[in-house]
Formats: structure tokens, C-alpha cells, sequence
């Protein structure tokens, strides 16, 4: 991927870290993202274990094509949007308050106890996430209108 600049390739380099960092958690934590897809009533129960296997996949293939110059940001940022859709929706069903129903040290107590602080964070990758492909792919190419 080209960059314009040090200030560039800190705020690419970073987008990327987060996104790998991202995939590695999915991967060594698919259970977190199974009880996500599972309590929201997204997907059905059996189909929660593949899908929390394909979304860090996928987070981890485009961060790849966007190393290594294949494909732009614009899948790493639709890979973060699936993920703060799915942490948002659990926020937004009040998932993160606590009951006093999740036993401490439990599955759903780590969880949602972070829900909240990790849709924070997502969040703001995200944004530097758009507005580095927007800098990268849009402003460049904006169409000259004639001034008459």
C-alpha cells in the first residue's frame, strides 16, 4: 500500500494493527463472538460456531489484501462495521447492564462487562479507518465541474 508521508504510514500501520489484533482475538476468543452472535438472536444457535470462525477470517484475509496492496481499506472497514453492528445491536438490547444474573469470572460476565469500552474503540478505529480510505481513494479523484 502506498503512503504520502510518515503521519500516513503511522495511521495505516495502526488501522492495520487493530484489524490484525482484531483477527487474533476472534480467533483465540470465537466464544466470546458465538455468545455476540447467539444472544442478539442474529443467526440461529447452530449456525453461531461458523460464523464466529468466518468474521475473524474474513477481518484477517482483508487486512492481508490491504498489506499487500491488493485490494484498498474498503474491506478492512466493512469488516469493523460488522463487528460494531454486532457489538452494537448487544448494546442496544442492554446486554452490557448488569443483572447481577452473570456469575463473576463467567462466560457473559467477560463479555459484556467490556461491551461497552470495545464498541468505544472500534468506533474510533473505525472512523480512522473511513477517513484513511477516504483520503486515500476519494479525495484524490473528485470530478472537476466546469465553472462557467
Amino acid at each position: 500500500m502506498k503512503t504520502k508521508g510518515y503521519f500516513h504510514l503511522i495511521v495505516t500501520s495502526f488501522v492495520l494493527m487493530c484489524a490484525a489484533a482484531l483477527t487474533v482475538k476472534g480467533f483465540f476468543f470465537a466464544d466470546h463472538t458465538r455468545l455476540l452472535l447467539s444472544d442478539t438472536g442474529i443467526v440461529p444457535i447452530r449456525f453461531a460456531d461458523p460464523i464466529a470462525f468466518v468474521i475473524p477470517l474474513m477481518l484477517g484475509i482483508s487486512v492481508l489484501t490491504a498489506l499487500f496492496g491488493i485490494t484498498t481499506l474498503l474491506p478492512v472497514v466493512a469488516a469493523f462495521c460488522i463487528h460494531i453492528a454486532l457489538q452494537g445491536l448487544a448494546l442496544y438490547q442492554g446486554l452490557h447492564f448488569d443483572c447481577g444474573c452473570y456469575l463473576s469470572g463467567s462466560l457473559q460476565s467477560e463479555v459484556y462487562s467490556t461491551l461497552q469500552p470495545q464498541f468505544i474503540t472500534l468506533l474510533l478505529v473505525l472512523s480512522v479507518s473511513a477517513a484513511l480510505y477516504y483520503f486515500n481513494n476519494l479525495a484524490n479523484h473528485r470530478a472537476m465541474t466546469p465553472s462557467v
